[in-house]
């Protein structure tokens, strides 16, 4: 697909532009479907987070009609709705996670797809192409920069969800090449989110932020609007302002693949980064009668993971604070804890766990990735458990299947749905059939949370 007389920028625009007429594999539009399960699940399960309901009441206040639906219950325009809807979808930090761009893509991609799609009167599977085709364009730009944007304090969510979210609102709106590439300059001249704001409301707040601004971009580029157009380039505009040292570039634009395929899930309600050492600790198999007589714990993981969650130490004051903290994390995993969204509702008042966490050391190991790590347990007699986490459950060489997603969505969305539950689940695994039964059940959804 990709045309080496032509720009990196032009190639991702041309991509994007598209997107609308492209046919996609069977297993894209699968996992495509398997994504929007996993944000409609933890969409749900977030509806009673302060920093949803607060965007939600903020936004309210500004007025105007609009025919997307809110997930809080009611209906906006689009740009509004993809903020409130965005800003939700990454509350319980539960979302899924492209690991090669460290982006949780369809937290702001599925919130702006979902809203412009229904304003503007789209069929699910317009929605469905228009999803893929924000990921692809994204990925191509955020691909192996995610862990050098994050290590410099930048969330990656902020940057690269931009673009996903104006990737797709461009083909929902059809634009012409020109109108494209001025759609995702617009978008990525406004990248933003910075890693220190982690563990308060504005993280989520930069995926609704994400979600909005792609909308917004789109549409000033339908009016006429002129963005930069040569921010893409390896090393150019965009990089050399994140990555100021170089070190990091965007790759040349290579479509041969789908990096769809690559997408990872959350099997537990903490940071991804915590997640390798999380499957460490349940590996183990303690029993109640074992943990008291352990004397250090030590978790070798990614340099990301020791910066990101491993420095943290006591109790951590807030639950959003103990999802970014592996210490915790791995307590309450020794502690037979599923690490379910229910287990942050609190910070968990159990001093065992408290002890545990802080028996655990966290040391970066060169052979150590996002989605691996190993731990060892040394106990009073001097006896010592190892196991290592190759890949970490829920990344492609490990994956969560629609069983695996049916158990996760079960879990947060039956306390709102009830009996129907399973039916909205088989709603979205097959949406884009023709029958426009997904959009309904987003929206009987979005009436059973405001109820």
């Amino acid at each position: 697909m990709t045309d080496q007389q032509i720009s990196n920028s032009d190639s991702i625009a041309r991509f994007v532009c598209e997107g609308a007429t492209r046919a996609m594999p069977a297993q894209v539009v699968e996992m495509a479907q398997l994504c929007l399960a996993d944000w409609v699940g933890v969409c749900t399960g977030a509806r009673h987070e302060n920093a949803a309901q607060i965007v939600r009441s903020v936004t309210r206040s500004w007025g105007g009609d609009g025919r997307s639906t809110l997930l809080l219950g009611g209906q906006a325009s689009a740009p509004v709705a993809a903020l409130c809807n965005g800003t939700l979808a990454h509350c319980l930090d539960f979302d899924d996670t492209y690991v090669s761009g460290n982006t949780h893509t369809s937290g702001p991609l599925w919130a702006a797809t979902l809203a412009l799609g229904e304003e503007l009167g789209a069929g699910e599977s317009a929605m469905l192409a228009a999803f893929v085709t924000g990921f692809e364009a994204a990925a191509r730009v955020g691909y192996g920069l995610g862990e050098a944007v994050t290590a410099r304090g930048f969330h990656a969510t902020g940057v690269f969800g931009r673009i996903a979210a104006a990737g797709a609102a461009a083909v929902l709106l059809k634009l012409d090449f020109a109108a494209t590439r001025n759609a995702l300059g617009v978008a990525a001249t406004q990248v933003s989110g910075l890693v220190g704001s982690f563990g308060t409301m504005s993280k989520p707040f930069h995926a609704g932020k994400a979600a909005m601004d792609g909308i917004l971009a789109a549409q000033l580029a339908a009016g006429g609007f002129v963005g930069a157009t040569d921010l893409f380039e390896p090393g150019g505009k965009l990089n050399r302002p994140i990555i100021q040292d170089g070190s990091a570039l965007i790759q040349p634009a290579d479509f041969s693949d789908w990096e769809i395929l690559n997408n990872s899930f959350k099997p537990y309600a903490a940071c991804h980064l915590t997640h390798p050492c999380i499957d460490a600790a349940m590996g183990l198999r303690l029993s109640p009668q074992d943990l008291p007589r352990v004397r250090t714990i030590l978790a070798k993981v990614g340099a990301l993971a020791e910066q990101v969650t491993g420095r943290c130490n006591g109790p951590p004051a807030t639950p959003l604070v103990g999802k970014f903290d592996l210490k915790y994390c791995v307590a309450l995993a020794l502690h037979d804890y599923a690490i379910s969204a229910s287990d942050f509702d609190r910070v968990v008042d159990d001093p065992a766990v408290h002890r545990t966490a802080a028996k655990v050391r966290v040391e970066v190991g060169d052979a150590y990735s996002f989605s691996s790590a190993a731990m060892s347990v040394e106990f009073d007699d001097g006896r010592i458990l190892e196991i290592d986490v190759p890949v970490a459950k829920g990344h492609p060489g490990n994956p969560m299947t629609w069983d695996d997603m049916r158990t996760k969505f079960t879990a947060l969305v039956e306390s709102t749905a009830g009996s129907s539950t399973g039916d909205v689940f088989a709603c979205l695994r097959h949406f884009g059939d023709g029958s426009g039964k997904g959009i309904a059940v987003i929206r009987h959804l979005s009436e059973a949370i405001e109820a």
